[in-house]
């Protein structure tokens, strides 16, 4: 947002979390909730009890909301004991309706967001279950998740969200996905307990053998450690890029994509890293190159005035007979 941009209207931001990650936000006796209000000058509350899920509600102006997401990033950062360097993901939110002003057309927008913020933004294609929302990960430092969330912000005050929206709330189940019970070749079997999510990451294919890695190591541990289904393939219109499907719940398919973004990241630093090294060595190499030439040189100098001295020698050899 440009300083000759000043929006006055609040807007709210719903993201979700963990409940373990509740407590840590709130606090003991709530210092921790009232210290980001009271800085941020945001007004955050954290809905639902009793549930693997919470939903954490931030309302502000788009730069209280920054600072407010910020702080809790850092919070969730802190939680998490990762290494200092790497990123944190927050699941936003984002009615149907307003998807569209966020991705922009030909996905202008959503570039402008990810190149201004730094982060990387994945949109599912499905809404969660029960709602018109979607699970929107945001992954990235503290200091660019809450810049990317003030700019979207911006973006629904723009465009206003249309009243048919449905939130989500966690595990609730709606009525027409009520569990349903059917009898298949003698067994009794559950449909609609659970909750399925679908996602699909389009990645430039010079980047998926990172992802996989050796004999697949990589790309199992992400499956092993989410539980969500990844494949892997091929983008029919594009040669250049490829298709990464996740599915499974939705705490799965965000821990997946997640882990993905992070293993990429890391073989990018680990092939920066090697061409670092590589242009050190052909420096390296020159420079021997050089010092051999100068050497070569040398011995050239030599050999020039040697040979001057012997022609002086053999004209005085003429002269003395």
């Amino acid at each position: 947002m440009s300083d000759e941009q000043c929006y006055e209207d609040q807007q709210l931001l719903r993201f979700i979390i963990l409940s373990q990650e509740a407590g840590g936000i709130i606090g003991k006796e709530g210092r921790n909730i009232r210290q980001i209000r009271d800085e941020s000058s945001c007004i955050i509350n954290i809905s639902g009890s009793a549930s693997q899920e919470r939903v954490l509600n931030v309302t502000g102006k788009p730069h209280e909301i920054k600072n407010g997401v910020e702080m809790v990033a850092e919070k969730l950062k802190e939680m998490s004991n990762v290494r200092e360097e790497a990123p944190i993901m927050v699941r936003l939110l984002i009615p149907n309706s307003q998807c569209g002003c966020v991705i922009g057309k030909q996905g202008a927008s959503i570039k402008a967001i990810r190149e201004k913020s730094g982060v990387q933004i994945s949109i599912p294609s499905e809404s969660l279950p029960g709602s018109t929302e979607r699970a929107v990960t945001i992954t990235g430092h503290p200091e660019q998740v809450g810049s990317c969330c003030e700019q979207i912000a911006v973006k629904f005050i723009e465009n206003p969200l249309k009243q048919n929206n449905i939130q989500y709330y966690p595990n609730i189940v709606p009525q027409n996905s009520m569990p349903q019970l059917s009898m298949m070749t003698g067994q009794l079997s559950l449909s609609g307990m659970s909750r399925r999510s679908e996602q699909k990451v389009r990645l430039p294919s010079n980047v998926i053998g990172s992802l996989i890695g050796k004999a697949g190591c990589h790309i199992n541990e992400i499956r092993q450690f989410s539980g969500a289904t990844v494949q892997i393939e091929e983008n029919e219109r594009d040669e250049k890029m490829s298709d990464v499907i996740i599915s499974g719940t939705p705490e799965a398919v965000s821990c997946a994509t997640f882990l993905i973004n992070a293993r990429i990241s890391a073989g990018q630093q680990q092939a920066q890293a090697r061409s670092r090294g590589d242009n050190q060595g052909d420096n390296r190499d020159n420079r021997r190159q050089g010092e051999n030439r100068q050497g070569d040189n040398r011995q050239g100098d030599n050999r020039g005035g040697n040979n001057r001295g012997n022609r002086r020698d053999r004209r005085d050899d003429k002269d003395d007979n």
